[in-house]
């Protein structure tokens, strides 16, 4: 078990992927995850990242639908033993009682390593991290 969490945040530049570790996540708010973010996709722009800084996660983020990918297999490279996909957003119509209704709808896909973690705990922290990405702002 890891003390803290690392992410590794997928970064698409001309010269290629870069995914940089988003450090301690774990305790973070959404500002500081944010500002951290922005943070990273700065460095690898201009090149001033650390190379330590382009490891140790041990779960990744693929935002793959920000270039028009709906779903995705996202595949586990490790040492990491997992990647949640982020598929694009869409505004969907939606069957409700008494009428319809249009929700945003993203599609989110996990791959993980069955040596790291059984079929129940990732459906867990699938279900958790679904949960947490449906509450209010």
């Amino acid at each position: 078990m890891h003390p803290h969490v690392d992410i590794g945040i997928a970064v698409d530049t001309d010269d290629g992927l870069f995914v940089p570790a988003l450090r301690n996540a774990d305790v973070l708010d959404g500002n500081g995850i944010r500002s951290a973010i922005k943070r990273l996709r700065v460095q690898v722009e201009d090149r001033s990242i650390p190379a330590s800084e382009l490891s140790g996660y041990t779960i990744s983020l693929s935002n793959f639908g920000m270039f028009a990918g709906r779903y995705a297999t996202p595949v586990v490279v490790p040492p990491t033993v997992a990647i949640v996909g982020a598929g694009k957003l869409s505004h969907d119509v939606v069957a409700v009682i008494g009428g319809i209704e249009v929700h945003r709808r993203m599609p989110i896909s996990l791959t993980f390593d069955h040596r790291a973690a059984t079929g129940g705990e990732a459906a867990r922290f699938l279900k958790a991290l679904l949960d947490d990405l449906a509450l209010p702002n």
